[in-house]
Order: C-alpha cells, then structure tokens, then sequence
C-alpha cells in the first residue's frame, strides 16, 4: 500500500508545479501586453527615446461615444532640435465612424490640441512636423473616439514615431483632412439623401488647412449610397486634377507639380461639366434630413426585422410574407415585406424594405446574416428597383423563388 501511495503522491505534486508554472506564463503574457516599451528611434541619424505608455499596440471594441487614449513620451538628449511624425499601421478597422485628436504637451506643461475629429480609414500618419526641442521632452495623447451609433467599432492598430513627412506626403495628408471635413459635414446632415452632384469649394472649409487650398472637390451622388469625390485642388506647389479618392489612398503618381494652365480651368462651371449637363448644386445649399442617412435606414430595418421574429408564430411548413405597415405595430417610416420560408424551428427571412430613401431587397439575413450599415446590400431607393421585386406580396414570392405563399394568418396569396 505505501508504495502505491508515494508514486500518487508524486503526481499529485508533479501536476501542481506544472499547473502553477502554466498559470504564471499566462499572468506573464497577459501583464506584458499592458507593459510600457521602450525604443530608441534613429531620425535621419539623430536618436530619440520613446517610451509608449502601456504599449503601442492597439486591439478594442469601443461603444459610441466612447474613447481609447494612448500617450507617447518622446526625450530628445541631442544637442539639436529633431522633427518627426507619429504613424498607425496595421489598422483594421469595422466601419469608417472613428475620429481621432492629437494633443501635446512640453515638459509637463499641460496639453493643447494639435488636430481634432479627424477620420481615420486606415494605416494614416496621425500627426507630423513636430519637434522636440534639444536636451527636452514632449509628449503626446492620442484620442480615439468611437462615432457609430449602432454598431461597437472594432480597431486594431499599431503606434509607431517616424521619421517626418515628405512635401508630398504632407500634400497627400492635408488633401485627406479635407476629405475627413467633407465626411463629417455630410455626416452631420444625416447623409446626402438625394441624387445629384455637389460643388465644395476648399476655400469654404473650416480647416486651418483648407487656407491654403484652392479649388473644388466634386462630389458625384448619382448613387447616393455610394458617392464618389473627385479633387480639383492646388496649394500652389501641387494640384490634384480630375482626380477620384478611393478609399482614402492618393498616390504620390497621381499629385502633380503645380500648372497654371491646369488651375486656370479649375472653376465652378467647367468641372461641373466635366460630370453632368446640369448645374452642379452647392454642397452649402444641403440641409438636415432627420430621416436620411444609412444609419437610419439601418438602425429601423433591424428593429423591424426583430418585431417580425418575435411576433411569428407559424407552425407549418409554408412560406410567410409579412406586411411591415399592416401586419406589427410599426411606429417607423419603414415599409415593405418580410417573407419567412417556414421550415419548423429553421425559419429563413428574406428582407424587401424601404424607407423610401434607401432599401434592401431579396436579402437572406438567417443565411448571410446582418447587413452592415456601410455594406453594398443597402442601395439608393428607385420606385422602379423597388417594384420590380417588392409591389406587393405576389412579386416578392415569386422574386424569392417561390410558387406558393400565405399571409400571416396562414392565407394563400392570390
């Protein structure tokens, strides 16, 4: 009997050693992916000390209204002042509603703003043309604020000090605050919610950048679900003409040295022409629609949806179509049908809304799940797409692919 005893004891033993070992490796990873880090950055061959407060590594879900604060601490021991800029990289982000502010403060001084609201998209440089002055310090906060009303923003990226802009990118760079600008104006009008093409004059904008822009930025929303931005603008050293900003990418090809010959036609009537036979409508002259905006559209689709999933009840093998305006007590401005293809405890709901603004037809949310508010799925309203599948409860069973279909009660469709 003892000597069975002691091999058991002996694995008893064995077990917890190994098990506190694993515990501690773990609480060493978890601890070290909140530890500061510290870099010494070679900047054109001049070497600053940078300590990233609890890391440089971004990875969060931020609710709407909500911020992510990060602070860099940056020592210059040079007998020289030393320029630089501050980068993200690796970015991932879930929709395009983050906005950052840049702040900095000198020797413990307090902080100041450097840059406010602006949007981030992707791997950016955040702020650049900051000095560090010899034998002193500087450090900057950095904000980052969630602006999605519905949706969590989801945001990983990477803090890095960087060797400062070149004249173009700083070019590159202010051309994308203007874009940042136009997005938060048309955000505050809850969305450009009609067809047609817009004139910004740079000059206009509220950006201290836009004093030294001139020019236009065409804004073609003939598909005002996906509209597109096309740049006429100079700074008197290089100009944009014609050119279509795609995802926020402006390559260094596409920036021209400035031509005078070019910026001589850069007027109000003549990029105008170059997309439309009609009068182009100034951007200033678009006023607040409290039902427009993808968000909205979004926003009432989903509580529609879910008021449909709660109130069916259909036990039988039949395909369902719901009338949003007839069938729940729907309080929004939404409209048009659900059609449940009733297989007993795995329903399919196929969407046809609209708020006659934007809309959705012939989407499987049980097979593809929920559309995104800045996804493809929600398209420009037309009374033509619309009908074509979703006129009435008919068209939207035989646009699913459909025979045979009943109303909620359970009554065949004729």
């Amino acid at each position: 009997m003892k000597k069975l005893v002691i091999p058991i004891m002996i694995l008893i033993v064995a077990f917890i050693l190994f098990s506190s070992f694993k515990s501690l490796n773990n609480d060493s990873r978890d601890f070290s992916s909140t530890n500061d880090i510290f870099e010494n950055i070679n900047i054109d061959g001049n070497e600053l000390s940078v300590k990233y407060n609890l890391g440089n590594m971004i990875d969060e879900e931020i609710p709407y209204g909500n911020k992510v604060t990060k602070v860099i601490d940056i020592t210059n021991d040079m007998d020289k002042d030393i320029s630089f800029a501050v980068s993200i990289s690796e970015v991932i982000l879930s929709d395009e509603y983050l906005r950052y502010n840049v702040l900095y403060s000198y020797e413990d001084s307090g902080y100041q703003n450097l840059s406010d609201a602006v949007s981030l998209i992707g791997d950016d440089n955040l702020a650049y043309n900051l000095v560090v002055a010899s034998k002193s310090s500087l450090s900057l906060k950095i904000e980052f604020y969630a602006n999605n009303q519905v949706d969590k923003t989801k945001f990983t990226g990477k803090l890095s000090i960087v060797s400062n802009l070149s004249e173009k990118d700083i070019y590159r760079k202010d051309i994308l605050s203007i874009q940042s600008e136009i997005m938060s104006n048309i955000q505050a009008l809850n969305g450009i919610n009609e067809r047609g093409y817009y004139i910004v004059d740079v000059s206009t904008l509220s950006s201290n950048i836009s004093e030294s822009f001139k020019g236009y930025v065409l804004i073609d929303a003939s598909d005002y679900s996906n509209p597109t931005f096309n740049y006429f603008v100079s700074n008197g050293k290089y100009i944009l003409n014609n050119f279509k900003l795609v995802k926020n990418e402006v390559s260094k090809k596409s920036i021209l040295d400035y031509d005078e010959n070019i910026f001589s036609n850069f007027n109000e009537e003549k990029v105008c022409s170059l997309f439309t036979k009609n009068e182009c409508v100034d951007f200033k002259d678009l006023t607040f629609n409290p039902s427009g905006g993808k968000e909205n559209f979004y926003k009432f689709s989903m509580e529609v949806i879910n008021m449909v999933k709660s109130d069916f009840k259909g036990n039988q093998k039949s395909v369902y179509i719901y009338d949003v305006k007839e069938d729940i007590e729907n309080n929004t401005n939404m409209r048009g049908y659900i059609l449940i293809d009733n297989t007993p405890n795995n329903p399919e709901y196929y969407i046809y809304l609209t708020n006659d603004i934007y809309m959705v037809t012939g989407y499987n949310i049980t097979k593809f799940g929920d559309f995104k508010v800045n996804s493809n799925t929600i398209r420009s309203y037309t009374d033509t797409g619309f009908n074509l599948s979703s006129e009435n409860m008919i068209k939207v069973c035989s646009f699913s692919g459909f025979s045979e279909c009943v109303n909620k009660l359970g009554e065949k469709l004729s």
